[in-house]
């Protein structure tokens, strides 16, 4: 299946997608479990004949789908994890030819990206395989010791691309630990402590609270340096360094509370391109206001189109659904390390 040509991509892109699946990589197996090869009763009534037929139109609206739901943020791991569910719903609605139609609209959509989307997708069955054959044993340990070993095999099958898949995941070191809580708020106030110092008291107590070995375990997940860089303090002197200067403290500080230096390697990479997009959603929200002390009415809204546009392509209409229900991300605020 060759990209979407020009024509064909405008006149798809008019078409007002809603909804969409979330992909939360949790031990709840349903948002994330790979079919089992159950066919249901509505996906026996769908023909190969019709899906023949209409293949092509339903590749083309797939990947007008994809780009729109997830384009912005392709390129990061955890927004191609989330097209698991989108695959996992193709497969149970199409048993025999989900698969295909998924990896075509993929191809479509993303070419340049295609092969690493396809290589997590098998990653991410294999990851479920693996907790349905464990399921029961996970349930009965303690959280502490269930969460340090569904980071080991995260970590052993994604490797330090598993802190990036599950940022999101809540995370026990922050809310089991009234002591690791106290501890952070003390670090938190104090004003003329050096980054680095900070760091390794964060560390030793996370030794002392957990253990090495489980601590060490928590670096490499992503929730020592997650605890860390939350802090207002670390982002307060983080935002005073200049950018090359701040980028190197960021890696030395991860480097500190145990980050190997290959996951150093693949966050710093991940640093820049969060930099990028900062960067031009400043730059765009600069036009933006400049745009709106100029203009109004129709004018202003065909104007503020055009520069969603040029600025973000495909992403333009979840822009633009965004600043209709009052949301603009690039006047969150920006956090070091994390976003």
């Amino acid at each position: 299946m060759k990209p979407l040509n020009s024509v064909l991509a405008l006149g798809a892109l008019a078409l007002v997608i809603a909804g969409g699946f979330h992909y939360w990589p949790e031990l709840s197996k349903p948002a994330m479990q790979a079919p089992n090869g159950s066919i249901p009763s509505r996906a026996a009534a769908t023909s190969a004949a019709e899906l023949t037929q209409s293949g092509d139109q339903r590749v083309v609206e797939l990947a007008v789908k994809y780009l729109e739901l997830y384009g912005d943020t392709i390129t990061e791991p955890a927004t191609q994890a989330r097209l698991y569910n989108e695959r996992r719903n193709l497969l149970a609605r199409y048993p025999d030819s989900g698969n295909e139609l998924f990896q075509s609209a993929i191809t479509t959509a993303f070419p340049e990206l295609a092969d690493s989307i396809f290589a997590l997708m098998a990653k991410l069955d294999r990851y479920n395989r693996w907790l349905d054959n464990h399921e029961l044993r996970l349930q009965g340990l303690p959280d502490m010791e269930r969460y340090a070993e569904l980071w080991q095999q995260r970590e052993a099958i994604f490797g330090p691309l598993a802190s990036q898949i599950w940022a999101e995941e809540q995370n026990p070191v922050e809310a089991k630990s009234d002591q690791f809580q106290q501890t952070l708020a003390r670090l938190d106030q104090a004003n003329q402590m050096p980054l680095t110092e900070l760091a390794h008291q964060l560390q030793t107590t996370a030794d002392e609270l957990y253990g090495a070995d489980l601590a060490r375990q928590l670096a490499g997940s992503g929730a020592t340096g997650h605890a860390l860089f939350a802090m207002d303090r670390v982002q307060q002197q983080l935002a005073n360094l200049p950018a090359d200067q701040r980028q190197q403290t960021i890696n030395d500080l991860r480097r500190q509370i145990g980050y190997s230096e290959e996951a150093v390697r693949q966050l710093a990479k991940d640093d820049q391109g969060r930099e990028e997009k900062w960067q031009k959603g400043k730059t765009y929200m600069a036009e933006r206001r400049t745009l709106q002390n100029r203009l109004n009415g129709d004018q202003l809204e065909a104007a503020l189109t055009d520069l969603r546009q040029e600025h973000f392509g495909f992403s333009a209409p979840t822009i633009e659904r965004e600043e209709e229900e009052g949301f603009f991300r690039f006047e969150r605020e920006r956090r070091y390390g994390l976003n």
